[in-house]
């Protein structure tokens, strides 16, 4: 027997070679459609960095760059700027940032996170209303990214800095190895005292602290973070008036979790802080400790706490501490502020220098 070809197999061939025709147009379709709103979206991009620069300009804020526009085809969208400089003047505040060139990238299926770094040395300034006083931030480096809510406004953003300083206005400065600063706020601002105006954490690793300062010790600050939710509304005003306003309507901020470690003593815990009538912090929380009899001891021995509560605090101390999981001792108590005096359980421990505010 014999295969003969049938008058199908023409027809076979003739309908595969069609249906890659259809094929490579509906994708060349697609590339164009996919090009042209890459194409869309870069121009608009393009176009509200210079109307946000030109509208800041117009309010008398200072915003200076350099840059060629967008690139990135086809599968970021991505600018440089160099030599970056702001002046923002706010209605209580005035913040000026000035650093080394800045790279933001954006992926074209999530338009509301800004990614962004920068390898160079940053400097910042705060300074507000009413108050000579300036407090400036520097880091040689940063990374992260900016969120925005649907209607574009900033949602928040998540740092981390590479060798972040902060200089107080008196010329104290703090320096750490590295920190991550993380911010997020609604889209509209709290009606009352029961909703977020803003969550903040802060993540500090080895902070070295002034000369002749100290916490447990004069040895930098292994690690030192917090979790905290700010609420409650907070008018534009002065701040202390600002402030005033926002205890008045209840606001307060609740630590969800914070950690400090120096030495032998490692703290991790909650706590509700609120301000006094004289806008002192005052507020109460529970806290989980390692080490603390050895802290205890330290600063006994320094004399940083009176000889005459040495005893209940030495004795509170023992009574407290229980092996933990890992086998240290441990000891989980009530911490308190009042009055500008932090005191362990009921042992009054040391007074804080109050805070001046503009």
């Amino acid at each position: 027997m014999h295969n003969h070809p049938t008058a199908y197999q023409p027809r076979s061939k003739l309908k595969q070679v069609f249906l890659l025709i259809g094929v490579l147009i509906v994708l060349i379709a697609l590339a164009g459609g996919y090009y042209a709103y890459w194409r869309y979206v870069a121009q608009q991009l393009e176009m509200g960095v210079d109307t946000w620069a030109t509208e800041q300009r117009a309010l008398g804020n200072d915003v200076a760059f350099s840059w060629s526009g967008i690139g990135g085809f086809p599968f970021r969208f991505e600018a440089t700027f160099q030599d970056p400089t702001i002046r923002w003047r706010g209605p209580r505040e005035e913040v000026a940032w000035s650093g080394a060139t800045l790279h933001a990238e954006m992926a074209p299926w999530n338009l509301r996170r800004i990614e962004v770094r920068s390898d160079g040395q940053h400097d910042a300034s705060l300074r507000l209303a009413g108050d000579p006083a300036e407090w400036r931030v520097a880091a040689t480096g940063f990374a992260g990214a900016i969120d925005l809510h649907g209607s574009g406004l900033l949602r928040g953003f998540t740092l981390a800095l590479q060798q972040p300083d902060l200089t107080a206005p008196d010329g104290t400065v703090l320096a750490s190895a590295a920190a991550t600063v993380m911010l997020d706020q609604p889209e509209t601002p709290p009606a009352d005292f029961n909703m977020p105006l803003a969550r903040v954490t802060l993540d500090l690793r080895g902070l070295a602290l002034p000369p002749g300062t100290r916490l447990l010790t004069e040895d930098a600050v292994e690690a030192l973070s917090f979790d905290a939710t700010i609420k409650g509304a907070m008018p534009l005003a002065p701040l202390r008036a600002a402030l005033a306003a926002w205890r008045d309507a209840g606001g307060v901020v609740e630590l969800n979790s914070f950690a400090f470690a120096q030495g032998p003593l490692g703290v991790t815990g909650n706590a509700t802080v609120a301000l006094d009538a004289a806008l002192q912090p005052e507020g109460a929380g529970s806290i989980t400790t390692t080490g603390l009899s050895d802290a205890l001891e330290i600063l006994i021995k320094d004399g940083l706490v009176p000889a005459d509560r040495a005893l209940i605090a030495r004795t509170t101390a023992k009574a407290l501490e229980k092996p933990g999981p890992d086998g240290k001792l441990q000891a989980t108590v009530g911490l308190s502020l009042q009055n500008r005096t932090v005191s362990f359980g009921p042992v009054p421990l040391f007074a804080l220098q109050p805070i001046e505010w503009p």
